[in-house]
C-alpha cells in the first residue's frame, strides 16, 4: 500500500523531503516510557487527541467507546455531523464524534438506544472499527492473501476474523511477536500507533501546526482578519497541500509573504474559486433547509463542504423525494449539491440510482470517493476555529 494513499484518505499531511520535519509535541508529561513518542506527538500536532485532555496521556490505559469514537473522528476531519443522540451520551463534542461514527455503521450504539461509551474496546473490537472506517473510505480490499496466520488465530472470535486477517493482510495492528491476544484491551498507545501508521506511515512531513500558523498571520496581515479573508475565499488542507481559494485576485504582497515567511512555500498553493467559506456557509444552509421543508428534519443527517470539487455534501437516510431534488435545484442551483445516503443505521452510504437525472444539480456520491479512489472532502483549516468563524457568519445571515 502507497504511503501518499492513507495520506490522502486519512486526510493528513504528506509534505515531501525527509530533511524538514517538525511537529509540535504532545504536552503531556508521562510520555518518558514510550519507545517511539512519535505517533503520539503527530496526532496530538493534527488535533486527533481530544479524547485525552489534560497533562497526561495515560498511554497504558485501555480506551473507552468513548475514546475510540473521538479518536476517528478526529481522524476523519470531514465526517458528516449526525442528529443522532444516546440515552447514556451528554452533548458535547464526545457526542458529536459518537454520533457521526454510529450514523456511519464504523461504531455503532445498541439497540436500547444507549452507546455505553464507558465500556472499554478490546483488541479484535479496535480492529473491526478500524475495518468498518477502511469500507467507509472504500479502501477496505486485500490484494496481499499470503500472511502468515497468528499464532493465536484460533482466539480470534469468529465475528472480528475477517476484520483482523484483512488489517494482518494491510500490514496494520501486526504485533512483532505475531501473537493478536483479541481479548486484550486496545490501549491508547497502540491505538495511537495504529492511526498514527495509517495516517503517516512514511514519517516524512511538516506540521499543519506550524504552516498553518505561519499562513494565519500572512493572512492576517494582507486582509486583516481570517474572517475577512473567508469572506472572500477559502482555506483547506488538499492532502498535502494547504490551499488559499480566492475568488478574485489574490492581495498585492500574499504570495510573496508566502514565498519568504513559510517554512515550505511549496506546501502553500493560491487557487481561483468560484466561491468563499461565506458562500459555502450560506449554500449549505438553503440545500439543508430545502431537504428539511420537503422531506422533513428525520431525513437529514448533515452536511459538509467538498472545497476540491466546489461542492456541497449532504448526507441523508434515504434518497430523495423528487420534490426535495426540484427545491435543492430551485434554491441552490445547477450542480453545486451532491447527495450521499445512509438508509440506516449501522449501514454504509448508497448510491441513489445512476439514472436519477444526472444533470440536475443533485449528485450522487459514495462517501466523497471519485473513480480514481481519492477523498473527495478536504478537512477544514482548524476545526475550533471554523466553528467559531462559521457561528459568527450565521449570525450575521441570520
Amino acid at each position: 500500500m502507497k504511503h501518499k494513499t492513507w495520506a490522502a484518505l486519512m486526510a493528513a499531511a504528506t509534505i515531501f523531503g525527509a530533511s524538514f520535519t517538525t511537529l509540535a509535541a504532545a504536552p503531556y508529561t508521562d510520555l518518558n516510557t514510550l519507545p517511539n513518542r512519535d505517533a503520539v506527538n503527530y496526532l496530538y500536532d493534527i488535533h486527533c487527541l481530544s479524547f485525552a485532555a489534560g497533562d497526561q496521556f495515560l498511554p497504558n490505559q485501555i480506551m473507552t467507546r468513548s475514546d475510540v469514537a473521538q479518536l476517528i473522528y478526529d481522524a476523519a476531519a470531514s465526517m458528516p455531523a449526525s442528529s443522532y443522540s444516546f440515552t447514556d451520551v451528554k452533548s458535547g463534542r464526545a457526542a458529536d464524534a459518537m454520533a457521526a461514527v454510529s450514523a456511519q455503521g464504523i461504531l455503532s450504539g445498541y439497540a436500547d438506544g444507549s452507546f455505553k461509551p464507558d465500556t472499554i474496546v478490546s483488541r479484535e473490537e479496535f480492529a473491526g472499527v478500524i475495518y468498518r472506517y477502511l469500507q467507509y473510505c472504500h479502501m477496505a480490499d486485500v490484494t496481499e492473501t499470503n500472511v502468515q496466520p497468528y499464532a493465536d488465530a484460533d482466539l480470534i472470535s469468529a465475528a472480528y476474523k475477517p476484520a483482523v486477517e484483512a488489517l494482518h493482510a494491510k500490514h496494520i495492528m501486526v504485533p512483532a511477536d505475531n501473537r493478536f491476544r483479541p481479548a486484550e484491551g486496545i490501549t491508547r498507545a497502540d491505538a495511537a500507533a495504529v492511526v498514527y501508521q495509517m495516517l503517516h506511515s512514511d514519517k516524512n512531513y511538516v506540521s499543519h501546526v506550524q504552516i498553518e500558523s505561519q499562513v494565519i498571520k500572512i493572512i492576517n496581515a494582507e486582509y486583516g482578519s481570517t474572517t475577512a479573508f473567508l469572506q472572500q475565499g477559502t482555506l483547506y488542507w488538499d492532502g498535502d497541500m494547504l490551499v488559499l481559494g480566492l475568488k478574485g485576485n489574490p492581495s498585492k504582497y500574499l504570495q510573496k509573504r508566502i514565498t519568504e515567511e513559510t517554512a515550505r512555500p511549496d506546501a502553500v498553493s493560491i487557487r481561483r474559486v468560484h466561491f468563499s467559506r461565506l458562500d459555502y456557509t450560506q449554500l449549505m444552509t438553503r440545500a439543508v433547509n430545502a431537504i428539511v421543508d420537503t422531506d422533513g428534519v428525520q431525513n437529514y443527517i448533515g452536511a459538509v463542504p467538498d472545497y476540491v470539487h466546489e461542492q456541497i455534501v449532504v448526507t441523508v437516510r434515504r434518497p430523495l423525494s423528487e420534490a426535495a431534488r426540484t427545491e435543492v435545484i430551485k434554491r441552490v442551483g445547477d450542480g453545486i449539491v451532491r447527495v450521499e445516503t445512509a438508509e440506516t443505521s449501522g449501514q454504509l452510504g448508497r448510491r441513489q440510482k445512476a439514472d436519477a437525472a444526472p444533470e440536475e444539480a443533485v449528485r450522487t456520491a459514495n462517501h466523497g470517493i471519485t473513480a480514481a479512489g481519492k477523498v473527495s472532502y478536504s478537512p477544514l483549516l482548524d476545526q475550533t476555529a471554523s466553528d467559531a468563524i462559521t457561528s459568527v457568519q450565521q449570525d450575521v445571515i441570520r
